[in-house]
């Protein structure tokens, strides 16, 4: 490989890390509920959501009993966001 071929190559593979990264499928539902409520809902639910105490299940019907439709999976695996095998939203 020439030095102009691996000077070409590492600029295209630093571009990598300024692109952002791309999203596959709908946006996670409890991440859409915590993007439209106001601050002291949305700190309340995220306190709620970092309490292991609390389950996904008794979670999920709260927000379902307020007319936002969340299933207790979708709230379980945006509680592992940041895992592989959790949800898109940040951490």
């Amino acid at each position: 490989m020439s030095e102009s071929q691996s000077a070409g190559l590492v600029a295209g593979l630093e571009a990598l890390l300024d692109a952002p990264p791309t999203r596959k499928g709908p946006p996670c539902t409890v991440g859409t509920v915590l993007a439209s409520v106001d601050g002291e809902t949305g700190a309340a639910l995220r306190r709620i959501l970092g309490t292991p105490e609390v389950s996904s299940t008794a979670i999920a019907e709260v927000l379902n009993q307020h007319g936002r439709e969340v299933t207790s999976y979708t709230v379980a695996r945006h509680r592992r966001r940041g895992a592989a095998h959790g949800c898109r939203c940040a951490r």
